[in-house]
């Protein structure tokens, strides 16, 4: 039972590292993707006199529909980020959860995490469909399609929503209802997400 137990705790500390990794780098990589927009748009500006802006990768001219363009990138990256906060807390507070601490520690863990899935996860299941319409929209005002990567990100964004919207409302059929949740609730879902997002934008931009 001891090499037993000792295999279950050494289990469980690989995967609150791996959670603990994870979702500080999801945290970071959201810092950057909103520095990198905040940037272009504070670029914008500086440049605005200036008739014609060149990318740095790419030839295509900027139009007059620029800066609607970068504004709904703003606000889909922003909506996206406070729409999968509580999927961000709730990967720490597991990842935590599962290193050795004292059991009233754990227990006001278990009941914040509790508490702010009651709250927060509500706007997870509005805010994610309006992260995805503003996200076409934003895509609908680029010029540059010097990479694909920005639709396959729109791609993964639509898929991720629709499989929420299917473990939401439970209209999947009930022989794969658990592989949709598992797909949808795997942090490897949304860490590539976040991955083309940033690559993609750092090449069009």
């Amino acid at each position: 039972m001891g090499e037993r137990e000792d295999k279950i705790e050494t289990h469980n500390r690989n995967r609150s590292l791996i959670g603990i990794l994870l979702a500080t780098a999801l945290l970071l990589s959201g810092i950057y993707f909103m520095t990198c927009v905040s940037t272009a748009i504070a670029d914008d500006y500086a440049h605005k006199g200036k008739q014609f802006g060149w990318n740095l990768f790419s030839t295509s001219k900027h139009g007059k529909s620029d800066k609607g363009n970068e504004f709904t990138g703003e606000v889909t990256a922003w909506i996206f980020a406070v729409a999968n906060l509580p999927v961000l807390l709730s990967l720490l507070v597991r990842a935590i959860y599962n290193t050795a601490m004292a059991r009233n520690l754990k227990d006001r863990l278990k009941r914040f995490n509790q508490a702010q899935k009651k709250y927060l996860m509500p706007f997870h299941y509005i805010l994610n469909p309006l992260a995805l319409l503003i996200a076409f929209i934003h895509f609908s005002l680029s010029h540059c399609r010097s990479s694909s990567l920005p639709e396959w990100g729109v791609a993964v964004m639509a898929s991720l929503v629709l499989t929420g919207m299917l473990v939401k409302f439970k209209v999947s059929p009930r022989s794969i209802r658990r592989s949709v949740y598992k797909i949808h609730t795997n942090p490897l879902s949304i860490g590539l997400l976040v991955i083309i997002l940033m690559v993609g934008h750092s090449i069009v931009d």
